[in-house]
């Protein structure tokens, strides 16, 4: 298990808990709790601000490392989680989709940043190779999702628009397209199911 997995992991815990909290039944007990937590997470946002500020106040290599930092996996979601992230949203996104290049190309897909609207709502174009298996691309698209989603947890929405154009198959023309269109050389007329010669 990855250290984001096991913050992953600890963030649903306490979401568990403070969950069990709410539906106490003493209504005082509730808002103390939720007091509480939100005094330890002000208490954290702050001493990592201060820590964020002292580290950039060494130049140069501060903000060396405060990119370091914020490319960490686990270090980026404490970050994003107290709001306190060096990069915006759609640098997140961008660079997902910088980072996943190699896993895309290797299925024969492209993918590429759209729009970041004013509520935090993604929208990226994808691609997947001619002719390929429609599951293949599925799963590579669920896959930009997911790099999207661990880059930007902060995203209000992600859409992953696919702009490839259906394949057909090989040799396969639709019904309609046999009945409707003009006859070529390659392709007869239909009438009435039977073939025009």
């Amino acid at each position: 298990m990855t250290k984001k997995d096991e913050f992953d992991e600890q963030a649903r815990s306490i979401e568990t808990l403070v969950g069990r909290l709410e539906e106490a039944a003493d209504p005082a007990l509730r808002a103390a709790s939720k007091d509480l937590v939100q005094a330890v997470m002000d208490l954290h946002g702050r001493g990592l601000e201060r820590i964020l500020e002292m580290v950039r106040e060494a130049g140069d290599a501060g903000s060396a490392i405060i990119e370091r930092l914020a490319r960490d996996p686990l270090v980026g979601s404490v970050l994003l989680l107290h709001g306190l992230h060096p990069d915006d949203l759609r640098t997140r996104v961008s660079r997902a989709l910088e980072a996943n290049r190699a896993f895309l190309k290797s299925h024969g897909a492209k993918a590429e940043l759209v729009a970041v609207d004013e509520t935090g709502g993604v929208t990226v174009h994808f691609e997947a190779q001619a002719g390929g298996c429609g599951s293949a691309a599925s799963s590579v698209k669920a896959a930009i999702e997911a790099a999207i989603q661990d880059a930007a947890p902060d995203a209000s929405s992600v859409v992953v628009k696919d702009t490839g154009a259906p394949d057909r198959g090989a040799g396969f023309i639709p019904v309609s397209e046999l009945l409707s269109g003009p006859a070529t050389s390659s392709r007869p007329r239909v009438y009435n199911g039977a073939v025009a010669k």
